[in-house]
């Protein structure tokens, strides 16, 4: 009985950036630059790949249950949007969480190329005889 109980027990997982908001509290908007975001927040998840108006340092975090095969559950989610102005200091923070998440539709389309569609058998057979190393 107890053992299945015990498989029962959800799996939790933590993957990313664990959020401490005495450290968010530390930065401050006009003041504070790149070095000290660093040296409170350690390395960001990820940067703006187009920085025109500045860089932005995503912080990313999210906590997941789920039983057996089942789909995932998300717990909490955390994303924090850190900006930079020209001169490299704290433009604007903001803070994202589950509440705040959209779901994306993906495309089913897939996109043409030319040449041929080749069969198994094709595939499979299509180079003998076309290679004679006698030659």
């Amino acid at each position: 009985m107890a053992l299945t109980l015990a498989a029962c027990e959800p799996v939790r997982e933590e993957k990313g950036y664990r959020l401490d908001q005495e450290q968010v509290a530390q930065l401050e908007v006009g003041s504070t630059n790149k070095d000290r975001v660093l040296e409170l927040m350690g390395s960001p998840s990820s940067i703006s790949t187009f920085p025109q108006a500045g860089e932005a340092w995503y912080y990313i975090g999210k906590k997941t249950a789920h039983f057996a095969f089942f789909e995932k559950k998300v717990l909490e989610q955390n994303v924090i949007v850190i900006e930079f102005d020209q001169n490299e200091v704290v433009k604007s923070i903001k803070n994202y969480d589950k509440d705040d998440a959209r779901e994306v539709d993906l495309v089913e389309r897939t996109t043409p190329t030319g040449g041929n569609e080749l069969g198994f058998f094709e595939q499979m057979f299509g180079n003998f005889g076309r290679f004679n190393p006698g030659q």
